[in-house]
């Protein structure tokens, strides 16, 4: 049994875990590692604050300060250093466009509890948009997603068809529906481009998830043109702010891990 001498001491390592705890999720949370769940409704502050206080009043305590002072390492490494922008080079892909292509296929970032798209959602849109003002094609494919919110089904088809008919009323708009991955989407764009003899696609997404994405069309039988979105705090130029840096890690370990799974399972080479 624990003596009152000792409680003061046990509360205050308690203690300390569990801000240590909290402090190593604020960092894994910044650097993406949460992301990995693809649970963006779960917050693990809490959770860890009490693994922290647990560790904290044992004699593991020193994992504690040892993970925290490796997040916190990487974290400026992140900030201050080009390792996001080094680090994603190998998972962007960009082809030469040609004049003409079958289709222009963007793919969904998902949408918000609100009914809207994404910011980076907005940006591919842009730029497939930008690609059919140009003549490369008259046909748009755009995937759009149903996401639950609450409890709630919110989708942003809404938005997106506005944002499509309002910026080329000219073009021939197809929304693709039914996704939920990147291989589900390549699928249900097969399915459509196929009888209409589409075979040539000029696909667009973020640049990190360019390489895989465009593989995965290739894996279901397209002829691809890779077409990174412009996208805005890409966090991958020259001078980007630590915010942006931190985005583009976070999309950079995701896709890590994303391309590993997407090969084990032979949806890519």
């Amino acid at each position: 049994m624990l003596s009152a001498k000792n409680s003061p001491g046990l509360a205050l390592n308690a203690l300390t875990g569990a801000i240590l705890g909290t402090l190593c999720g604020v960092a894994a949370y910044a650097l993406g590692v949460q992301g990995l769940l693809r649970r963006p409704e779960l917050t693990l502050f809490l959770p860890l604050a009490v693994v922290g206080a647990i560790l904290g009043a044992s004699r593991l305590r020193a994992l504690l300060w040892v993970a925290g002072s490796i997040l916190g390492i990487l974290c400026i490494a992140v900030a201050y250093t080009p390792l996001a922008a080094n680090s994603a080079a190998p998972f962007i892909r960009r082809d030469s466009i040609p004049s003409k292509v079958d289709a222009v296929a963007v793919l969904s970032m998902g949408g918000t509890p609100d009914g809207l798209m994404r910011s980076e959602t907005l940006d591919r849109v842009l730029t497939g948009v930008s690609l059919v003002r140009s003549g490369n094609s008259n046909v748009l494919l755009i995937s759009r997603e149903t996401r639950s919110f609450g409890g709630r089904p919110v989708s942003d088809s809404a938005d997106l068809d506005e944002i499509a008919r309002m910026a080329v009323p000219q073009a021939s708009v197809t929304f693709v529906d039914s996704i939920r991955t990147t291989r589900t989407e390549a699928l249900r764009m097969r399915a459509i481009a196929r009888p209409r003899g589409w075979n040539t696609v000029a696909v667009v997404s973020s640049p990190l998830h360019s390489r895989r994405a465009c593989a995965t069309f290739e894996a279901v039988g397209f002829k691809v043109v890779c077409v990174p979105a412009v996208v805005r705090g890409s966090g991958l130029v020259p001078n980007s702010n630590p915010e942006d840096k931190f985005r583009a890690f976070r999309a950079w370990l995701y896709e890590r891990f994303a391309t590993d799974t997407y090969r084990s399972r032979g949806w890519i080479r």
